[in-house]
């Protein structure tokens, strides 16, 4: 083993010699050398997209050696590269000579983020959001991560992004945000040169295209007196406040109102006019609604009629026997005329001694000896009718007709009255109640008068000699002056022990009428707390109003509607907090004749107190009222329709009950539960606090759980019961 190491290393020194031996004798040669030489590539500026993987694409070193090329081989990478991939790469090449010395270069190749262009964006488009207020939060908003800016991750780039809002509002129905988004290249970023930043504008529409709910007024008639036009007055249009807040644009086309708004008030011509509200909504959307106001012509022709007249019978031979056994004379109602006109120009004009246009005549006989008032009716091309009383004298002077006398009629029942009882609920009568009548068109009233003036004058006649001679006789002049007056005419009376009232004085039979009523007491008369009971057990669901009149009794504040406010102001009032009830009316008088299709109808309105006639009849009818106090719910005894002391709950594992309720200082729960179960119980106010709460361990079975509430004050409270799994809840009203 030995001997073969041996010979290994005898020939490897062989070699050795062998080509020291030979370089000596190239040098020999070559007295100079040749040198060595090593080249790098040079340097490159390359931007962030180009290749810098295949680094050999920018060059390799070589190094000469005497004629020859050699390639230096491979180098060593250094990259020295940001996030942004901005920096510089180093190639460094090493080789040694034949005098084994070392050499070495580098390339640098500098990498950089400018010319790559930006990045590709794609912006979110302008949107359209419904509703009042919906969400603009970009995540939330329909569409999701499509509503953000979005691009493909680069080499070159890190981006980020914001955005900010800038709100217009044209009204609550339509507003406009322009969102502003900005995209940030933090590799490419230059402030002062405003490169690297990129913006984009997003329109995002909020429109509210939920039309409102418009509350267009009934036709609107008024009547006028001057025969052209009438001043109208109407509320303005009002719309349901519950759609973004209520604010609405509302104009009107009525050429005669006094503003083109809401409020179509103003002076209109006789006849139909129809006016169409437009209600603005959303960006510029619409909802109209028509209403006619129509002007009636009430003018009716002014008559003026011979304030008496005398007449006398001619004797007429009724059984023909050749005697004179009665008179008659016949009279036309327009002989009774003196100077009757309309002054709107409604002609001609007709007369008759009735609202019946043919009753043109009217014979007496000596059943009408003496006075005899009768009117003449006036009647226009239009309709419109108005009368004047004539006295007519019937005389049986000449004549001398036999056994002529009035015939004497004994009335078996007054004209020109109205009676009737003012009762409540329970037939109790109201005494002192105010009852008044008014006739609702003006009464005209005529009078005459007669002038009667002496003036001397200067005369001349001729004498038999045929001379003119002068002379001043007394000339006497008459001149007839009408005149009349309007009026309305209105009479009161009170109510008896036993609630009748009477009026028997009425002036005039075949005009239209109205009744009204009225009373007052002390405000706390016949309320107590059974009617604050009441309305709590209304406003809990608990029971219903069996008749109108309970409704109309429980709207304490007269605003149309039952709530919790109408209940505070009662039990106020019950408890001597307030000395009275808010709103114009203490009692109600109805028509006792008012009917409902259902009883909440009446807070609708209007509410039936008064009784319209169209004249008086000869024997007219009792005209009865209902006398109602607001408040005073629990008239009706059979209201009622469940207990008032005790309210029920039921739910999967038992019920649970309340009584009694309303209360005054405690509270008492009943619990029948079919299980053992952790129970809690919490007292909450209407604004949502907490004002009590309990825990108890219950076993099945049954327990009463009283609960001392006397610290709180008067009012409504909720309670809720958490009892495992499942919760109860519902009202409790506390009163004194």
């Amino acid at each position: 083993m030995k001997t073969h190491i041996y010979h290994f290393k005898s020939i490897v020194l062989g070699l050795c010699l062998l080509a020291i031996t030979s370089l000596n004798a190239d040098a020999k040669e070559k007295p100079n050398a040749w040198p060595f030489t090593l080249n790098c590539p040079p340097n490159v500026y390359i931007s962030c997209t180009d290749n810098i993987t295949n680094l050999s694409i920018y060059g390799n070193a070589t190094y000469m050696y005497g004629p020859h090329t050699y390639s230096a081989g491979t180098p060593t990478v250094q990259y020295n590269l940001n996030s942004c991939n901005a920096g510089t790469i180093t190639r460094t090449w090493m080789v040694e000579d034949h005098n084994w010395v070392w050499h070495s270069c580098t390339q640098t190749i500098f990498v950089s983020t400018g010319g790559s262009g930006g990045p590709v964006i794609d912006w979110p488009e302008d949107v359209e959001l419904t509703g009042c207020n919906p969400n603009t939060n970009p995540y939330q908003m329909p569409g999701g991560d499509a509503n953000y800016p979005t691009w493909e991750s680069g080499t070159c780039s890190m981006l980020g992004r914001s955005y900010s809002d800038m709100l217009f509002t044209v009204n609550s129905q339509c507003k406009k945000i322009m969102r502003t988004w900005k995209v940030l290249d933090w590799c490419n970023y230059t402030p002062s040169q405003g490169y690297g930043i990129y913006t984009k504008v997003q329109i995002i529409y909020i429109i509210n295209n939920t039309a409102p709910v418009v509350n267009c007024p009934a036709e609107i008639t008024v009547n006028t007196f001057n025969c052209k036009d009438a001043e109208v007055t109407v509320n303005p249009l009002t719309v349901n406040p519950s759609v973004c807040g209520g604010s609405f644009e509302i104009t009107n086309n009525s050429p005669h109102a006094k503003s083109k708004g809401s409020n179509i008030s103003g002076v209109y011509p006789v006849g139909t006019t129809k006016v169409t509200y437009t209600v603005k909504y959303g960006c510029g959307k619409t909802k109209t609604c028509i209403t006619n106001v129509v002007v009636k012509n009430a003018s009716r022709p002014t008559p003026y009629c011979i304030g008496q007249i005398v007449t006398t019978l001619m004797p007429i031979d009724t059984d023909k026997d050749g005697k004179v056994d009665n008179g008659m004379v016949e009279i036309w109602a327009k002989d009774l005329n003196k100077g009757s006109f309309s002054k709107c120009g409604y002609h001609p004009l007709k007369f008759s001694f009735s609202k019946d246009v043919k009753e043109t005549s009217k014979t007496f006989t000596c059943d009408d000896l003496g006075s005899n008032k009768v009117q003449m009716w006036v009647t226009d091309s239009r309709g419109g009718q108005e009368f004047c009383e004539v006295e007519v004298i019937i005389q049986n002077n000449g004549a001398n007709i036999p056994n002529c006398k009035r015939k004497v009629v004994t009335p078996v029942d007054p004209l020109y009255r109205v009676k009737g009882n003012v009762l409540t609920l329970t037939d109790t009568p109201v005494k002192n109640a105010t009852m008044t009548f008014r006739y609702t068109d003006p009464i005209v009233k005529y009078t005459f008068t007669y002038d009667t003036t002496e003036t001397l004058e200067l005369d001349s006649f001729y004498n038999f000699s045929g001379y003119k001679l002068y002379r001043y006789i007394t000339v006497r002049k008459i001149t007839e002056k009408k005149d009349s007056t309007i009026q309305f005419v209105s009479k009161s009376t009170k109510t008896n022990a036993v609630g009748f009232y009477l009026i028997d004085s009425l002036p005039l039979r075949n005009k239209k009428l109205e009744i009204t009523g009225s009373y007052s007491d002390a405000p706390k008369n016949n309320l107590d707390h059974k009617d604050v009971e009441l309305l709590t057990k209304f406003l809990l669901g608990e029971i219903t109003f069996s008749n109108y009149f309970q409704y109309l009794a429980a709207d304490i504040n007269e605003d149309g509607k039952i709530d919790i406010t109408d209940q505070n102001l009662l039990m106020e009032l019950v408890t001597d907090k307030i000395t009275t009830l808010p709103g114009i009316n203490q009692w109600y008088l109805l028509d006792k004749k008012a009917t409902f299709a259902k009883p909440e109808d009446v807070l609708k309105g209007p509410i039936p107190t008064v009784v319209n006639l169209d004249s008086i009849a000869a024997t007219q009818a009792p005209i009865d009222f209902i006398a109602i106090k607001k408040g005073n719910i629990s008239v009706d005894p059979g209201s009622l329709q469940q207990s008032v002391l005790e309210s029920r709950s039921s739910f999967d594992d038992g019920i649970i009950s309340v009584f009694p309720n309303p209360f005054t200082n405690d509270v008492t729960f009943k619990v029948e539960h079919s299980k053992d179960v952790q129970a809690s119980l919490s007292i909450y106010a209407l604004n949502g606090q907490m004002v009590s709460s309990h825990s108890y361990q219950l076993s099945k079975g049954v327990y009463e759980i009283n609960v001392l509430l006397n610290q709180l004050q008067d009012g409504l409270y909720f309670y809720k019961w958490n009892l495992g799994d499942q919760i109860v809840s519902g009202k409790i009203n506390k009163i004194k």
